[in-house]
This record gives structure tokens, C-alpha cells and sequence, in this order.
């Protein structure tokens, strides 16, 4: 059996996809823990370094990742793969498995990167520098596109390519097929994959209708999948897609497209965000639940999707001295307004699928109980937690 998670934005990227991606691999380990059962749980990243992720280990260190899998720092036995549709800038993926290991979080044997993934270059960034991206479409510039375009005119180097037979100290090679991608794997052995998806669906370079403020790809679990070298209709294939929206949007600034409801940190009473990448204030606007229904029908509806309300505590500022737990005399005052919130703003009717978890603060999530269809809302409590797990990774049979 194979268990699949694929994590999309459904705004325009800085959702806290980071963040669910490691509750999910530390969820994951948590059910194959409590279920004995022995089985891999594989973190795969795609597309190139031009967004970090963010999440912090068990020590509460903050790390902040271009190309290196988040569930690098959340358990040691997760495997990490870069897949063959990434782009790979070797000073970032060096520079971050540094920061894993100098804070305890062994990578050699469990990094795993595809031969196919493309090599992006200096000669990259100063394509696109000297194209204007940065400044027509508030683009990072940090060559993704220019590396895209090199691959399709067949220019671009492979890895493989780039070290020429030797074998690189950090990893082993390995394809789709070698960690996941078979009909023999899905049917021998218990395999969770969790796939890291990079921007938001309000980026997408042709779905989303924003060109040219796009980015240099689609941004859905179908595009996420492609780049994985992942087939989620293959028999024993067991697939969840989790499209993460945050309460405020976000867009890069400069010229990075339009935004409905667009206004500023100050009107927000909130502290200004810079991205994880380039250090520039971003662009925020209001909740829209209209781009969050689009974002669900392009990533499969209702069926496949659960979406994720992510720091709902600057909405709710008493969440973020909340502390999950069992709660025996009621649901807490705090997940009351949680509730109302959902219904005004993100029930199922707005957002066209079940709300299956929140977050809030940098390192808390709460699922809700989405084990009854009938319950668009659901309850949020402890309970919930044990009913989303075996719905997501099974109990173990």
C-alpha cells in the first residue's frame, strides 16, 4: 500500500506549505509508531529554489529551505528525494544540507536526487537579470526560468551530466522508480509519500489566467506529480491532496500581479513580512475565497482535497497561546471562534471542500474531523486528530 500527500498553495505561494509538510511527516511517523507497522515515509521536493519552506525541529531551530526537503529536520528516518523535475542550484543544496548537519540531522543515506534534475547556473540568474524579470513581473530571479527554458532547448546540463560518473558525497541517485514509482514497490512494501509542492495556484504560469505575473511553471498536484515521476491512479495508491490558504494572501512585491482586497500590514495591526527569499516586504491583501474554489477544482475537488486555514491567529490572536489537546468539558471558547470563522469564510459552500485542518503560531496544527461527509464543518478536538490520521495514512492493516 502507498499512502500519498501532496501539499499545493491556493493563493501565491507563501502559504505555510513548509509548515504542513512537517506536521504531515511528523504525523505520519506518529501513525506508523503507533500502528507497528514498518514502512518509509518519503518527503520529495520538486521545482527549483526560487521559495523557501520554513519549519523548525524538535529543538524549536528555524529553518528556512530552497531545495533540501523540510522533512530533513523533523525525523531522521524520513527519506528525502529531489525529484527529476527540479532545478537544482548545487551552492543552495550544499549550503542547506550544512545547516541539517550542523544541527544534528544526518543526510548522507537518506538524501536520494534524480540524475534527470537540471543544473541552474550563475549564467541563469544573469539571464534573467538582464531580461528584467524581477522588475516586469516581480519575478525572484533566481534562474528557474532561464534553466526551464535552457532544458526545453536541450542546453541545460543534468546533474548527471555535471559530475561526469563521479558519485557526490551527500547522496545517492536514484529514480522515481528505484524509491516509489512501481507496481511492485506499492504492492511490497508500506511507502508514505509526501510531496513538497513549491508557489500557489494564483502563480500558475497557464491555469491560473495571471500571465504574464506568473511563475515558470503550473503550480497544481497534477504539474507537482509530473515532476515527481508519480502516477496517483496507479492500484494501491492512496491519494490526499491538502491545498494550503493562508487568512491574508500574500504576493512579492514589485509588480507581481493583482490581488483582491489589497491593503497594508499597518492596516492589519500586523508586522510587515518580508520573503524567505529575497528579504523584500510583501504585498498583502484580503481573504478570497473565490481564488481558494479555484485552486480546489484545479487540484481534483471535493473528493481529493482538504483544505488548510493556515495562521489563523492573526485573525484570532488568542489562538496563538493555545494549546492543543483532549478537551473533556466542551469545545474551548478559542476553537468556538475558529468554528465561526470557517463557516463565514471558508465553509464548504465557499471554498467547495471540507476544511481538514488549521495552524497557527510556527509550529501548531489542529485537524478537524472530516471523517463525516455529511459534516461540512466538523468538530475540532482531540478526537478529530485520531479520526484525520486514520483517514490519511490508515490504521495499519
Amino acid at each position: 500500500m502507498q499512502y500519498l500527500d501532496t501539499i499545493v498553495g491556493g493563493q501565491y505561494g507563501s502559504e505555510a506549505k513548509g509548515h504542513v509538510t512537517a506536521q504531515l511527516v511528523k504525523a505520519g511517523h506518529m501513525q506508523m509508531d503507533r500502528a507497528g507497522v514498518d514502512g518509509k515515509i518519503i518527503n520529495v521536493r520538486v521545482a527549483g529554489p526560487n521559495a523557501g519552506h520554513t519549519a523548525y525541529d524538535a529543538e524549536g531551530r528555524k529553518f528556512a529551505f530552497r531545495s533540501l526537503p523540510i522533512g530533513a529536520i523533523v525525523d531522521n528516518r524520513t527519506l528525502l528525494y529531489i525529484a527529476p523535475g527540479s532545478e537544482v542550484d548545487l551552492d543552495v543544496l550544499y549550503k542547506e544540507i550544512a545547516e541539517a548537519v550542523d544541527a544534528g540531522h544526518p543526510i548522507e543515506g537518506r538524501l536520494y536526487v534524480s540524475r534527470q534534475a537540471t543544473l541552474l547556473t550563475d549564467d541563469h540568474k544573469l539571464a534573467e537579470e538582464i531580461d528584467g524579470l524581477v522588475g516586469r513581473i516581480g519575478s525572484t530571479g533566481k534562474g528557474i526560468g532561464a534553466a526551464r527554458a535552457d532544458r526545453i532547448m536541450r542546453r541545460a546540463q543534468t546533474l548527471e551530466q555535471w559530475f561526469e560518473g563521479n558519485d557526490p558525497k551527500w547522496w545517492t541517485w536514484a529514480e522515481p522508480e528505484d524509491l516509489y514509482a512501481t507496481d511492485k514497490i506499492v504492492r511490497e512494501q508500506n511507502t508514505h509519500v509526501i510531496l513538497e509542492g513549491t508557489q500557489g495556484y494564483g502563480l500558475s504560469l497557464r491555469a491560473s489566467g495571471h500571465y504574464p505575473q506568473v511563475t515558470s511553471s503550473d503550480a497544481r498536484a497534477v504539474d507537482f506529480w509530473a515532476m515527481a515521476g508519480i502516477d496517483p491512479t496507479r492500484r494501491g495508491v492512496m491519494s490526499r491532496t491538502w491545498v494550503v490558504a493562508r487568512v491574508y494572501p500574500i504576493r512579492v512585491a514589485g509588480n507581481s500581479g493583482p490581488m483582491k482586497g489589497e491593503t497594508t500590514w499597518e492596516a492589519l495591526g500586523l508586522e510587515p513580512e518580508k520573503t524567505t527569499v529575497t528579504q523584500k516586504i510583501r504585498r498583502v491583501g484580503a481573504w478570497d475565497a473565490d481564488l481558494v474554489r479555484r485552486a480546489v477544482q484545479a487540484n481534483g475537488g471535493e473528493k481529493s482535497v482538504r483544505v488548510v486555514i493556515t495562521m489563523l491567529d492573526q485573525v484570532i490572536p488568542e489562538l496563538a497561546d493555545f494549546e492543543p489537546g483532549e478537551f473533556l468539558d466542551g469545545l474551548p471558547p478559542v476553537l468556538e471562534k475558529v468554528n465561526d470563522w470557517i463557516e463565514e469564510h471558508a465553509s464548504f459552500d465557499k471554498v467547495g471542500a471540507l476544511v481538514g485542518a488549521i495552524t497557527f503560531g510556527p509550529t501548531k496544527i489542529l485537524f478537524t474531523d472530516h471523517a463525516e461527509e455529511e459534516n461540512p464543518l466538523g468538530q475540532i478536538d482531540e478526537r478529530a486528530l485520531q479520526s484525520a490520521l486514520y483517514e490519511i495514512f490508515g490504521k495499519g492493516e
